[in-house]
């Protein structure tokens, strides 16, 4: 079997087409007629960090003989990020074509076309919205190079939109030919079946590596000032006014405030902090690559996630809430979109857009040693019960059977030679 590495070098390597490459990395891979044959197409599965998903169902899924489709190159979580190679099984990075936008690019189709012909998945995993230009891309290349295929999608929108058309047309094809959905949250669910989607939708959070994000020790100094955390873009549906304005009902209190990410909303929220006289107490980390999210965990004594409902923005799930909360870190959360779904009883939880609500419980934490101890317990254990990604594999693989079991695998043949 040709390495992970060795494919990417072959798409990379510019003295012959790359097309030729592919098929050659795959020409030299043994049939697996004993194992479910998957193909996994993501747009941000650059590296092993961003490529979680993936490896607990290759790593806890023995049956599963998975490859990955996903760019050359992704600016994600505002840090541009490059393809790596994987241990567990081949990545093929293909050119995003057309558009830098998520919802309106391309892939080269040759990368998906040699997975589609070499690999001849029995199903296809797509992490892509259903009007997207990727979606119709995939689909239209399943129907000439792998007829009948199943195709499952991995949705995450959960604002009701209209779309005019071809965007319209893409998402009603989509929505007719897709065999099952998985979503992150119940919002998003209900908005999948408002769009008309009447085949299964499995629930299946976003998971979080326990390994990385882990507690403090015991033993770890007690600070004298408590550390208020931030994590994530700043955007204006984001919450960083109504941080603000909470922060400034506390000010009295002793606190420091740790922010990670960056954005536009950056500087209003600098001028907020400065007309409060509170800039010295803040860090702006900025946006940090995904490998050194977890040592700014460490840092924080509880996390503050004030996001609002806004036209564009209604919270999908909350990633850094459940990085928090392996991380022993405890959480406050608004009612935003999946917020309340994530913490359950395991943090506290206030109305959006309330800067007063927000204030009470930054002071309840700020001053209770007692319910930040407790939030943390309940955290981690609401973590590995629910998000570890050991579980999110196993449910993932769940999906992979029932949809498979109604379906007729495709017959396994040798590959035709193909010239590029």
């Amino acid at each position: 079997m040709a390495s992970p590495q060795r494919s990417t070098r072959c798409w990379k390597r510019g003295s012959r087409p790359a097309g030729v490459g592919l098929v050659k990395a795959f020409m030299s891979r043994r049939e697996s007629t004993d194992r479910i044959r998957v193909l996994r197409i993501a747009h941000a599965s650059l590296t092993p960090a961003l490529r979680e998903r993936e490896r607990a169902l290759a790593a806890e899924c023995p049956d599963i003989d998975l490859q990955v489709v996903t760019t050359r190159q992704w600016h994600e979580a505002g840090v541009d990020v490059k393809v790596t190679g994987d241990d567990l099984f081949p990545v093929l990075p293909a050119r995003s074509l057309l558009s830098r936008h998520i919802q309106l690019f391309a892939y080269d189709p040759l990368p998906l076309i040699a997975a589609l012909r070499h690999h001849r998945p029995h199903l296809i995993d797509l992490n892509h919205e259903p009007y997207s230009v990727a979606c119709a891309e995939v689909l239209a290349l399943r129907d000439w190079f792998a007829p009948k295929t199943p195709v499952i999608m991995q949705v995450a929108q959960n604002i009701m939109r209209s779309y005019p058309a071809p965007f319209n047309w893409l998402q009603k094809r989509a929505l007719r030919e897709v065999s099952a959905a998985y979503v992150c949250s119940e919002s998003t669910k209900q908005v999948l079946r408002e769009k008309g989607f009447t085949n299964p939708i499995t629930l299946i959070p976003f998971g979080v590596n326990t390994q990385i994000f882990t507690e403090k020790p015991d033993d770890s100094p007690r600070p004298d000032v408590l550390t208020i955390g931030f994590v994530g873009r700043m955007l204006p549906g984001k919450g960083l006014n109504v941080l603000a304005n909470a922060l400034a009902q506390i000010a009295d209190a002793q606190w420091k405030l740790l922010l990670v990410g960056d954005g536009p909303g950056r500087g209003a929220l600098a001028d907020a902090l400065a007309r409060n006289n509170l800039l010295a107490r803040a860090e702006f980390a900025g946006a940090v690559p995904y490998d050194r999210v977890a040592e700014f965990y460490r840092r924080m004594d509880f996390l503050a996630m004030p996001t609002r409902t806004t036209r564009t923005i209604r919270e999908q799930f909350g990633r850094v809430l459940v990085e928090a909360m392996a991380s022993g870190v405890p959480v406050i959360g608004t009612t935003c979109g999946a917020i309340p779904e994530v913490i359950a009883d395991a943090g506290l939880i206030v109305p959006e857009n309330n800067a007063d609500a927000l204030a009470n419980a930054l002071r309840r934490m700020l001053s209770d040693a007692a319910l930040r101890q407790r939030c943390a317990k309940l955290g981690r254990t609401r973590v590995e019960e629910c998000y570890a990604w050991n579980i999110v594999a196993r449910k993932t693989h769940q999906l992979l059977k029932h949809v498979l079991s109604g379906h007729v695998a495709p017959m396994v043949t040798r590959p035709a030679e193909v010239t590029a």
